[in-house]
């Protein structure tokens, strides 16, 4: 009769061998499953390679025979510097499980990437014995990655400013050509608004090209926007709606160039071709009125000489002669202001000329006809600035900012005039410079009026003809300077005539 444990024993040994059965196979499985999705190899603790699967031979492009029994040097393409090899190392002999991306060369020089996982296996120490490294390529996606660097790089060497903003204006893109035009980096920049970032107020503009970007997909147009630093500038701007997969509308690509300049000199442009225009005019106008006011004055004379010196008639005489004179000279001043004179430059003293022209000044209108008087005063550097310049032009630029000084000033006040040198630091210009500044106390210009004073025939002075600042501004450009201007309303005004020089020309 059978022993009654041997039978258990068999069956429990039957049962054992069936889980050891049933475990192998999903051992087998697993590998399987791994062999045919990962890159596989497993390392002794000194990192000596002691099984590949095939991925890793078809990635690696090495053979078998070629893998086993190396390290993984074998792969290691130069990419990654010593301290990032080192800290996976350090991580994987401690114990612990590695995770990151690794750039390899295979067998022919390629270069391919993988996801890896570096997992140890312990001992009953807790020692590393062996470690498995389960990979994935992800070479596609590194490439893809790549070619969006390379053109997020293209896009930051743009000098337009190129952003990309979602339908609610939040800004998730912003390149380097916008950092420079704004001023604000990417980092401030994402996740704001359009609106409170490039506005002060949003113009009535912005809404209507809202509207035409949703009907038509586009949008072409001028916007007035604002600096990180509060400088207003004008931005072309050009619009395109990107849509999703669905055609949905998604987000919105921005492209704006800074054409402030360009529309200051085109502004410029205007101006001096009105001021051609009044040369023309003017010209006209001396030879088809001086004639015939030289026959009026010859007559006039002529009617003087016969009349006694109490003779009633001469008084009115005297003052259409009198009035024949203005005319001529408005006629003459009218010429002289709108036709430009060609530059006859050479080494003067600019101290002399500024000099001339205050004391010119002082001996002309000084103040309102119930005797007050503006005083001029004159701030002469200690040594004498010599440039090439045309010293009458300038001394007539000068003398028409003095005088138009002293006519905004009220009863006693003051009209300042220095002449100094500066440094490229103090002007944000690339070149030394001469500035000649005349400040009063007088009314000043309103903001509305300011950005006009320089517009042919626009004055706010009775009598005057306005074209007094266009000939200053036209006299500095010719010498390669500037003019600027800094008023407030009430308080007075501060004019600056900035002409270029050169270490040699100040002694």
């Amino acid at each position: 009769m059978p022993d009654p444990a041997l039978k258990y024993f068999d069956e429990a040994a039957l049962a054992d061998a069936g889980e050891l059965e049933r475990s192998l196979k999903e051992v087998v499985d697993i590998k399987f499953a791994l062999d045919q999705s990962t890159i596989v190899a497993i390392t002794d603790q000194r990192g000596i390679i002691n099984y590949v699967n095939d991925e890793f031979c078809r990635i690696s492009k090495y053979s078998r025979e070629e893998l086993l029994g190396q390290d993984h040097r074998i792969i290691n393409s130069g990419f990654h510097p010593k301290e990032f090899i080192c800290d996976l190392w350090t991580t994987i002999a401690s114990g612990k499980v590695w995770k990151g991306e690794l750039k390899n060369r295979a067998s022919d020089g390629t270069i391919y990437w993988v996801d890896t996982t570096i997992v140890p296996f312990l001992d009953a120490d807790g020692k590393p014995y062996q470690y498995v490294a389960i990979r994935h390529d992800i070479t596609q996606r590194k490439l893809a990655e790549d070619e969006i660097s390379r053109q997020a790089a293209l896009l930051d060497e743009a000098h337009d400013a190129i952003m990309v903003r979602d339908l609610d204006e939040t800004i998730v893109y912003w390149n380097k050509g916008a950092e420079i035009i704004y001023g604000w980096t990417a980092a401030e920049a994402v996740g704001k608004t359009a609106q409170t970032l490039l506005f002060e107020e949003l113009p009535p503009e912005f809404e209507e090209a809202q509207r035409h970007l949703e009907t038509t997909g586009h949008w072409r147009g001028e916007l007035t926007q604002t600096t990180k630093e509060g400088r207003t500038l004008i931005a072309e701007c050009r619009w395109t709606l990107v849509r999703d997969a669905t055609g949905a509308p998604h987000q919105k690509l921005v492209v704006n160039t800074d054409i402030t300049e360009e529309k200051r000199l085109q502004k410029e442009l205007q101006q001096a071709a009105q001021l051609a225009l009044v040369g023309e005019l003017a010209a006209g106008l001396a030879h088809e009125i001086k004639n015939p006011l030289a026959g009026i004055q010859g007559v006039v004379d002529i009617l003087l000489r016969r009349r006694g010196a109490n003779d009633p008639d001469s008084e009115a005489l005297k003052g259409v002669r009198s009035e024949v004179d203005r005319i001529d000279q408005t006629v003459r001043a009218l010429l002289d202001r709108a036709r430009p004179r060609v530059l006859s430059t050479k080494s003067s003293s600019l101290t002399e000329v500024v000099r001339r022209a205050v004391n010119v000044a002082r001996a002309q209108v000084f103040g309102p006809s119930d005797g007050g008087r503006t005083a001029v005063h004159f701030d002469a550097p200690s040594e004498p600035i010599i440039v090439s310049i045309d010293a009458a032009q300038l001394e007539d630029a000068v003398l028409n900012l003095i005088i138009n000084a002293i006519e905004a000033s009220e009863h006693n006040g003051s009209v300042n005039v220095r002449l100094f040198c500066s440094t490229p630091a103090e002007t944000n210009d690339e070149l030394d410079e001469v500035v000649i500044e005349v400040s009063d106390t007088g009314r000043g210009i309103s903001e509305e009026n300011l950005p006009r004073i320089f517009h042919p025939f626009f004055t706010t002075t009775k009598g005057g003809t306005g074209l007094g600042l266009p000939a200053v501004r036209r006299i500095a450009r010719a010498h390669g300077g500037r003019v600027e201007v800094k008023s407030v309303l009430g308080a007075g005004s501060t004019f600056k005539l900035h002409l270029p020089r050169t270490d040699s020309q100040l002694l």
